[in-house]
Formats: structure tokens, sequence, C-alpha cells
């Protein structure tokens, strides 16, 4: 998954149904979402299957209207049924060319001007009862670690961003590994549990969004 110019933030809900085609010629690659996922995740899969189909490199990203764009070397068409087309934005299907952006912005998403910085801890296990070498069995289950998200943006956003989080919610999280030559992009899933808004840098109009989160798979 590429993002060129951007960290998102996408939510995962219910009520996903149909499918997202990339078609060149008589070749299909085909995602089937499930009933509970994000857009982010959805076009993270698209871009792996249409590659491994077409083998060709399929890149897809967010512009700063908060609308997936998608291109390819060679000419494809992209379409969209059930609720996938407005969930991802496809609310017109695309033909003809080489490179595509949505009509529609993406729904429940949000898009930090400034970036975002995702720190989770690695899963732990809770330590259980002492055996009887003395050592200590992990049977007290998966601990509940936290992490921490970061939203950089303006003040003004930062409001808006605080209060779509203040109910919390499950979100994956798109993030650039390294710069933008990459076009690779970690994508992660967790849980909001906290969110405050706080002063950045030295520009008054700056700020940002500071969460706590909690890993989850599903």
């Amino acid at each position: 998954m590429a993002n060129n110019y951007y960290s998102l933030l996408a939510k995962v809900v219910d009520g996903w149904t149909g499918t997202l085609t990339v078609t060149i010629g008589a070749a299909v690659a085909t995602v089937t979402p499930r009933a509970r996922t994000s857009a982010l995740r959805v076009l993270e899969r698209m871009v792996y299957e249409a590659r491994r189909v077409h083998g060709e490199a399929f890149v897809a990203y967010v512009d700063s209207a908060s609308k997936f764009v998608v291109e390819m070397p060679s000419t494809f068409a992209i379409a969209a049924t059930g609720t996938t087309a407005t969930k991802t934005g496809l609310t017109a299907n695309q033909s003809g060319a080489s490179s595509y952006t949505f009509p529609t912005a993406i729904p429940s998403a949000i898009l930090p001007a400034y970036g975002a910085q995702l720190r989770t801890k690695v899963v732990s296990l809770k330590k259980g009862s002492t055996l009887l070498a003395g050592g200590f069995g992990f049977t007290g289950g998966p601990s509940k670690d936290r992490g921490r998200l970061t939203l950089y943006d303006t003040l003004a956003n930062n409001s808006t961003t605080a209060d779509t989080l203040a109910d919390g919610g499950t979100f994956d999280v798109g993030i650039m590994r390294t710069d933008n030559a990459t076009n690779v992009m970690v994508v992660e899933r967790v849980r909001i549990r906290t969110a405050s808004v706080q002063r950045w840098s030295d520009l008054g109009s700056s700020g940002r969004v500071v969460c706590t989160v909690q890993g989850v798979s599903a």
C-alpha cells in the first residue's frame, strides 16, 4: 500500500457487501471485503491482489481531499459493487486510463495534515503461577499492552479530531515506513482508548492529538 504524501486513519465499520475489482483485458483481480473492515484495509488488499493477478505495479494512496488515488503502468478498469462502492468512495466505476481518483472522499477517515506517529508494544503474556521448578508459567493470557498514536495537525482540526475519537472505536492506521519513494505503508489496527489535544511546535496554530491505543487483530 503506497501513501505518497499522507498518513491515514480509517474507521473499522460493519456492513460491507459486494466486491472491488481491477480488470485488464479478460484478467480480473477481485477483493471481497469482510463484513467488518475499513476502507484502508480493503485498498491494501486490492494492491496485493492486483499485483498478484496482473503482475504489474499497482499503487494506491490518499490525496489531500481524503480520496483514494490508484495508478498502474497500463490501462485498467476499476469497479465496486454493494456497499463497497460508497465505503471506499468509488461511487462511479472507472475505465480507459492508467490512473484514477475516486469520485468521493473516504467516509469515516481522518487525515492529519502533518502526519502521524504510532508506537505500540510487542504482544506480551502475563506471568501465571509458579511452577514446581521455581519458574513462572505464562498462563495468565495476553497482556493489555497500550501504545500511543499521535496525530499532527492544526489546532482547529485537532479539536474536531479529538471529538471524533473521544468515543473510541477501532481504526486501521496507515503510516509511511521510510520515505515517499518506498511505496510501502504499514497498516496496523488499533482501538482508541483516550484522546487529548496538545500544542506542538513553535507555531501557535499547530497542535497534536495524543491517543492511547491498544492493538487488536479484528
